[in-house]
């Protein structure tokens, strides 16, 4: 019985997931919600500095821990990572970094711009924090991609950047919303 209560809740908890991950692929800016494409899960505006990844990323790890639950546990050992070898062809790290140790970035217009440490709120200030995966250096993909050969590819691991929505100044002390780049992951690029 405690085991069907258990299988329920996991049921449930798969169910909200699915609908949250859904709801999000769903939101389409139109008209009427122009600021759908503005909302990022990598910028979290807080008192003090956010301890686990963002709520998105965690739900989505969930997830897949959820559909490796259901699996009978043949299937389950042979999609065990460790038992196929599966590595990423790149190493990165990925860690929230506030607007002090940012100072400045490019917006989309290519301007460098002042990102502002504090949001002002009605009770006070908060620090914008933005969560920036990039390629790790100390890692072992530092000489070239994972898995590709040497010998017919030369290949290099690259930070990528996206844009997120973040507090500025520019240049004539205009402060606004703006899109700045930030840090997003890591891959593979061959020459």
């Amino acid at each position: 019985d405690a085991t069907r209560g258990l299988t329920s809740l996991a049921d449930t908890f798969e169910h909200v997931i699915e609908e949250l991950l859904d709801e999000q692929q769903a939101i389409q800016p139109s008209k009427e919600n122009k600021d759908a494409d503005l909302y990022s899960s990598r910028v979290m505006l807080s008192s003090q500095v956010p301890l686990e990844p963002p709520l998105l990323f965690l739900l989505e790890e969930y997830k897949n821990y959820l559909d490796a639950a259901n699996m009978s546990m043949r299937v389950r050992r042979h999609s065990d990572p460790a038992r196929r070898g599966e590595l990423s062809v790149c190493d990165s790290t990925s860690e929230w970094v506030t607007a002090a140790e940012k100072k400045t970035a490019v917006d989309m217009s290519g301007a460098t711009v002042t990102v502002l440490e504090k949001v002002p709120v009605p009770k006070g200030q908060l620090k914008q924090y933005f969560y920036e995966t990039k390629c790790n250096s100390k890692g072992y993909t530092k000489e070239g991609c994972r898995g590709i050969d040497k010998r017919y590819w030369n290949s290099q691991c690259r930070t990528t950047q996206s844009y997120v929505r973040a507090l500025t100044m520019d240049n004539k002390k205009r402060v606004g919303w703006r899109f700045i780049r930030i840090d997003t992951s890591c891959v593979c690029t061959l020459t």
